[in-house]
């Protein structure tokens, strides 16, 4: 499956889809089950060419349970909550955490439970961020994440993320309201580089008119990359359906222009 706008948009990565699978696909890459890892990193793997499989177990870190729809939110969620923001040493929190933290052998998970990733101000802002997630109807089997132009014929993606730098960001936005003027078509909700080019773009799907999602924007999902893929790309996920109409509208739009050749070289 070619994308004709990979190519009008000059994108360096293939664009990454998104299957729901039953079974695992043999070859696929993965992590063991009860290792830790970070889903940014199988993306990745796919956007370089590789087919990546994640279930419930081998997720690799509570984030990708629930930014890939396994749970509808965390086990400890006033624990998660200290983790994403200023953390248990000396912030008040219950004598548990501190515990359990100062327990945990020598690992950044730990660093992160004792002083806070501080991603939010505090737990309660951190608690509502959690709070506000959306849910999938249904957890999947496994999520599997292929190059576009690995999807056997017949089946459609629930989802397609491209990977851009500004340059194809700007077209991305652009193409994005081409037929739909409303100044909202695309979002950038905070959260995991998972939940953005996974959890939002399949509860968009469910809209009359659904959103675009950039993505990226999570720090430590840039660390878990930034050797595959760089430091200067975000990811910009849509729907299925969004990703036929882009498409679609290649012809015709302002990506056949002399301006749009001259910006993207």
């Amino acid at each position: 499956m070619q994308s004709r706008l990979k190519e009008a948009l000059g994108l360096r990565f293939e664009p990454v889809a998104v299957l729901l699978r039953d079974e695992r696909p043999e070859g696929a890459v993965g992590f063991a089950p009860g290792r830790r890892g970070c889903v940014m990193w199988l993306f990745a793997q796919a956007a370089l060419g590789r087919t990546a499989a994640i279930s419930r177990e081998t997720a690799g870190c509570p984030g990708g349970l629930v930014g890939l729809g396994f749970e509808t939110g965390f086990e400890d969620p006033e624990r998660h909550s200290y983790f994403l923001s200023c953390g248990v040493e000396g912030t008040g929190a219950p004598v548990r955490l501190v515990e359990e933290a100062r327990a945990m052998p020598a690992s950044p998970g730990r660093e992160h439970l004792l002083h806070g990733e501080r991603y939010w101000r505090d737990p309660a802002a951190a608690r509502a961020f959690l709070d506000g997630l959306p849910t999938l109807s249904a957890p999947p089997a496994w999520v599997v994440l292929v190059p576009l132009p690995a999807v056997p014929v017949g089946e459609e993606p629930a989802a397609v993320v491209f990977i851009a730098d500004g340059a194809g960001i700007s077209g991305l936005v652009t193409l994005a309201h081409y037929r739909h003027p409303a100044a909202d078509g695309v979002i950038v909700p905070p959260g995991a580089g998972c939940m953005q080019f996974f959890l939002w773009p399949l509860a968009e799907a469910t809209r009359e008119h659904p959103r675009a999602v950039i993505g990226m924007t999570d720090p430590s999902a840039r660390v878990a990359t930034k050797r595959l893929l760089g430091t200067e790309v975000l990811t910009f996920a849509v729907p299925w359906s969004r990703y036929l109409e882009f498409e679609e509208d290649v012809a015709g739009s302002f990506l056949e222009t002399a301006q749009w050749r001259e910006l993207i070289g």
